[in-house]
């Protein structure tokens, strides 16, 4: 079994529609623990195998892509050959300064939370595009929108699959799952909802998977993250991860940068640099963020705790003098100001 540090189990965790699958040693393939790849890639690794005997799959380095190498008999890799395939890349504007690249052909290996965050994230929009952007769905948006503005596009590609939308959200490029809801006045774009999730209102979700039956309450904004399954988020989150289970209340909010300096997290104990540069934090499957709580990019809360705000910030004494116009909160009483 393989466990992704922060989380857990590798085929417990949120991934596109549905959960992870580690497809070491599964039909026909075999791959290092922890391997992630796209059905175009594992189509290519499983036609070759009839020919070629086991294929072995291992990531480029790249994030996006990857190798097929083949052979016969025992797994040696010092007698498995080298096979190329299509992974059909495409480069991405550049974000903060770096290139991103995806595929559809992608292969990821998923050892560390944040390695689950990238693949979600640079599998996403492939993702997204081969289900909503077919050449009928597009003439189908056209026809209805008149325009090929790819804003105004949007709106109309979108998979509902039976969901509740209120008619006053805003729904678009987005893959929303059977029993699905999203709340009034509330803004998904560019997200994977899960069977069962939920947008309540006013909240924003853009450039997430949401996990089954995971919440993300009034007012709250999740971007570029994974929630996963019947975790509930009411705060503030970019390029994080939320456990199965977890809480983030509201007024919490989980940053994502590091003053100037790549983003690092603590993998396998060493302090790293996150992939890319770029990371948020992550709460730990069935954790507790309470109201207020500020947890800063790259940290990971581990699974099972409630954490709460320092006391000493909570007002409990407002015993000051009469006609005081300034204070501040010092050790839960108030201390008077100029």
């Amino acid at each position: 079994m393989h466990v992704v540090e922060g989380l857990g189990p590798l085929d417990d965790r949120t991934f596109l529609r549905g959960v992870a699958r580690d497809y070491t040693l599964a039909d026909g393939l075999a791959a290092e623990p922890g391997t992630l790849f796209a059905p175009m890639a594992a189509a290519s690794a499983r036609a070759l195998a009839p020919r070629e005997g086991w294929v072995r799959v291992r990531p480029s380095g790249t994030v996006s892509t990857g190798h097929l190498y083949a052979g016969r008999g025992p797994l040696d890799p010092a007698s498995l050959v080298e096979l190329s395939f299509d992974a059909r890349e495409h480069a991405l504007p550049a974000i903060g300064g770096l290139e991103l690249r995806v595929a559809d052909a992608w292969v990821f290996q998923v050892d560390h939370w944040s390695d689950l965050l990238w693949a979600n994230l640079l599998a996403l929009g492939p993702f997204l595009w081969e289900r909503l952007a077919t050449p009928a769905a597009l003439a189908w948006a056209f026809a209805r929108r008149w325009t090929l503005r790819p804003e105004l596009l949007a709106g109309a590609l979108v998979e509902r699959n039976g969901a509740f939308v209120h008619p006053s959200a805003t729904v678009e490029f987005s893959v929303l799952s059977a029993g699905a809801r999203v709340g009034a006045g509330a803004v998904v774009r560019g997200a994977v909802l899960g069977p069962g999730a939920c947008v309540e209102e006013l909240a924003m979700v853009e450039g997430c998977v949401i996990g089954e039956g995971a919440r993300i309450q009034r007012q709250a904004m999740a971007k570029f993250s994974v929630i996963e399954g019947g975790a509930a988020h009411a705060g503030v989150i970019q390029l994080g991860v939320l456990g199965a289970g977890a809480e983030v209340r509201q007024g919490a909010v989980l940053f994502d940068q590091s003053l100037g300096e790549p983003v690092r997290v603590r993998r396998s104990g060493q302090l790293v640099a996150a992939p890319h540069g770029m990371a948020g934090a992550c709460i730990g499957p069935g954790s507790v963020i309470g109201q207020g709580v500020r947890v800063a990019a790259g940290r990971a809360v581990p699974a099972g705790i409630t954490v709460l705000p320092d006391p000493a910030a909570v007002l409990t004494h407002v015993d000051v003098p009469e006609g005081t116009t300034r204070a501040c909160v010092v050790n839960g009483r108030l201390r008077v100001l100029g």
